[in-house]
């Protein structure tokens, strides 16, 4: 079976960070988080320690998360890489007097 598009685009994003950016991710949500950011925080890892997606594979590892749930998360933890992307490469702005 096909992954669908959206997954695949969320596992190339993954793979594709560098290990500073990831390490920015994970502070990232940590700090913003309630009890909901740390299954993404698993996913995250789920999917980055992963050769390919298999989503079988992926709802086994994260027992709490149903194949519903699933999609919801994927999503969340695509715009929450994208934002903390953007911060890490936002150019800092020093102030002088």
């Amino acid at each position: 079976m096909m992954p669908n598009h959206s997954t695949d685009i969320l596992f190339q994003l993954i793979k594709s960070l560098e290990k500073a950016e990831k390490r920015h991710f994970k502070l990232y949500i940590k700090r913003s988080s309630g009890n909901e950011d740390l299954k993404i925080v698993r996913l995250f890892d789920a999917l980055d320690k992963s050769k390919e997606y298999e989503e079988k594979a992926l709802l086994k590892k994260l027992k709490d998360v149903t194949k519903p749930q699933l999609a919801n998360l994927k999503t969340h933890l695509y715009k929450q890489i994208l934002a903390s992307l953007r911060l890490l490469k936002v150019p800092t702005v020093s102030i002088c007097n």
